[in-house]
C-alpha cells in the first residue's frame, strides 16, 4: 500500500500537459487472460476495463502496475442468441459514469450496449445490425458517434460514422451518418473540433471537421488525409491532440498534430485497443495473443 501511495504521489507532480512516450521507457506488461481487445480507464480512480470476446464480457481491476494489484474481475457480460459469433470492439465511459461498448456483430448483430454503474446491462442501439461496428466515441452522455463497415460476399466493405442520440420516446435512439466513402473505418478520436478516423483498409487516417459534418445535411466525404500509416486500429487522443493508434502488426505509433508518426512500443504480437489516462499520465495497449498457451497482455507506459 505504501508503496501505490508513493507512486500515486509522484504522478500528481507531473505537468497538466500529455505527450509522447518518455524516450528509453519500457512498457511494463501485465499478463491478462482471454482475448482482449478493447480498453478504457475510469478517470475518477484510474480502474482500467477491457472487453474480453472469448466471454463476450468486460473485466476490469482497480488499478494496475503494483505487485500486489487485485487480478482482473467480470464487470459485465454482454448478452447474445446460442450460437451466435462473440465479439466486442470499443468501450468508453460517458460523463454520467455509465460504461458503452460496441458488439462487432459479424454483419447480423452490430449493437452498441449502455452498462450501468450498477452493473445492469441495456442496448443502446439496435438501428442496424448489420453494420459491423468498431469505433466508438462519447460526446456527451446522450449523444455518440460509431464507426462501422458493411460487406456483402465478395465486395469490398463500405464505411462511414454515424452519430447517435437519444431520442424524445423513452429508450429510443437515432441513428444518422455524418461521414461516408470509408472502407473499414476503425478508430475514432477527437482533439477541439477535429475527428480523427483511422480506416484499416486504406491504411489512412483521415480528419474531418466534426461541427461541419453533424451540421450538413447529407454524409460528408472522408477526404483529409491526416497520415499514412500501415493498418490503423482503435484510436486514442491526448488533450495536446497527440494520437496513438497501431502501426504496423507489431507496434503502436505516437501522431503528432501534423501527422508525423513515432513508434512509441514495439515488439508487440497483435496490439488492439489504446487508451489514455490523462490523470496518470500513462498509455495503456491491449497486446492481444495468438498463442493458446500464452496469455494475452496490457502494456503500460508513462507519458509526458
Amino acid at each position: 500500500m505504501k508503496r501505490r501511495l508513493t507512486a500515486a504521489f509522484a504522478m500528481t507532480m507531473f505537468l497538466a500537459a500529455c505527450g509522447s512516450v518518455a524516450p528509453g521507457t519500457t512498457a511494463q506488461t501485465v499478463p491478462l487472460a482471454g482475448t482482449p481487445n478493447g480498453v478504457a480507464v475510469r478517470d475518477a480512480d484510474g480502474a482500467v476495463f477491457v472487453t474480453d470476446d472469448r466471454t463476450n464480457g468486460i473485466v476490469m481491476t482497480t488499478h494496475i502496475g503494483d505487485e500486489d494489484a487485485p487480478a482482473f474481475s467480470l464487470y459485465a457480460r454482454i448478452p447474445h442468441a446460442e450460437g451466435e459469433r462473440t465479439g466486442l470492439s470499443q468501450i468508453a465511459f460517458a460523463p454520467n459514469g455509465h460504461l458503452l461498448v460496441e458488439q462487432f456483430g459479424f454483419g447480423t448483430a452490430g449493437a452498441v450496449f449502455n452498462i450501468a454503474p450498477s452493473g445492469q446491462v441495456a442496448l443502446a442501439s439496435d438501428t442496424n445490425s448489420a453494420r459491423r461496428r468498431l469505433g466508438l466515441l462519447v460526446l456527451d452522455s446522450g449523444t455518440f458517434l460509431s464507426s462501422w463497415f458493411v460487406k456483402e460476399g465478395s465486395a469490398p466493405p463500405e464505411g462511414g460514422v454515424s452519430v447517435i442520440t437519444r431520442g424524445s420516446a423513452p429508450r429510443q435512439m437515432i441513428e444518422r451518418d455524418i461521414v461516408g466513402g470509408l472502407a473499414k473505418p476503425v478508430g475514432l478520436a477527437a482533439v477541439g473540433g477535429t475527428l480523427y478516423i483511422s480506416d484499416q483498409a486504406a491504411n489512412r487516417i483521415y480528419k474531418v471537421d466534426l461541427q461541419a459534418a453533424r451540421a450538413a445535411s447529407a454524409p460528408v466525404p472522408a477526404s483529409d488525409v491526416f497520415a499514412t500509416v500501415d493498418a490503423p486500429d482503435l484510436m486514442a487522443a491526448t488533450p495536446d491532440g497527440t494520437l496513438y493508434t497501431k502501426c504496423s502488426a507489431h507496434a503502436v505509433c505516437s501522431f503528432s498534430k501534423r501527422g508525423r508518426a513515432t513508434v512509441v512500443m514495439d515488439g508487440l504480437e497483435a496490439p488492439r485497443g489504446v487508451a489514455v489516462d490523462v490523470a496518470r499520465k500513462r498509455l495503456i495497449v491491449v497486446d492481444r495473443s495468438g498463442a493458446p498457451d500464452k496469455p494475452s497482455a496490457l502494456r503500460v507506459a508513462p507519458i509526458r
